[in-house]
């Protein structure tokens, strides 16, 4: 009903030595606003670790916190071996996960995107890990259009939509649309999902945009500076 529920950030907060590779950790956390909480609490927060030369993920951490639902995990990527290592903080349960040669987590998937070449009417591929297993997800991507966004303005996005398969079923859970910028930011401007609870929209604010980054125009500008803060605002 646009009434705001909560809001979350996702920064890059340093570059870290991790089983002697270099990598960027990155976090992400969203909390329910107070009146979201006063009947569902949410509090996530995630880590990714992203190895600083092929950008894929070394280490990610899950803390979750949603109504009664509690999980705390930690997932290890050894990319040499195929194979991830999951062990549960809350049962101290341990699962070992086959790895296909490319895959990414839920947030390294962000980075991974922003650095495509993103051209419309096509389909990327990627093999995501979330929730103990591997999903071959494909993105649709859209002609660009111009995106208005209030009290930010107006400008040239792309929209791209996954669809995930697990062992060649279609994962149907709701539907996600992301729009980023069809420039070599790929600034992710707007996400809007289907919910239990309806259509849920989360929209970059306003001090997140860099001043670089005009609206109405469709200029290329230098390649992604990954070291860089986008706070949100979800209704």
């Amino acid at each position: 009903m646009g009434l705001p529920v909560g809001h979350g950030w996702i920064e890059v907060k340093e570059i870290v030595e991790l089983e002697g590779r270099r990598a960027y950790h990155i976090e992400a956390q969203g909390r329910s606003n107070e009146l979201l909480s006063t009947f569902y609490p949410i509090h996530d927060i995630v880590h990714s670790y992203l190895d600083v030369e092929t950008l894929q993920p070394l280490r990610f951490e899950k803390h979750q916190r949603e109504g009664h639902y509690r999980a705390e995990e930690v997932v290890t990527f050894d990319h040499g071996a195929r194979r991830a290592t999951y062990r549960s903080l809350l049962n101290q349960s341990v699962k070992e996960i086959e790895l296909p040669a490319d895959v990414q987590d839920l947030i390294s998937a962000l980075y991974w995107l922003r650095n495509q070449p993103l051209r419309f009417d096509e389909t990327l591929t990627l093999n995501l890990y979330t929730d103990e297993k591997i999903y071959r997800t494909e993105l649709d991507v859209r002609a660009p259009f111009l995106l208005e966004l209030l009290k930010r303005g107006t400008f040239r996005c792309f929209e791209v939509e996954p669809r995930a398969s697990f062992k060649g079923l279609l994962v149907k859970r709701g539907r996600l649309w992301a729009y980023v910028t069809a420039d070599a930011h790929r600034l992710p401007l707007l996400v809007k999902a289907t919910t239990p609870w309806g259509q849920m929209t989360a929209v970059l604010d306003e001090s997140s945009i860099p001043t670089t980054l005009p609206a109405r125009t469709s200029k290329r500008f230098p390649e992604l500076n990954i070291m860089s803060d986008k706070i949100y605002s979800v209704k």
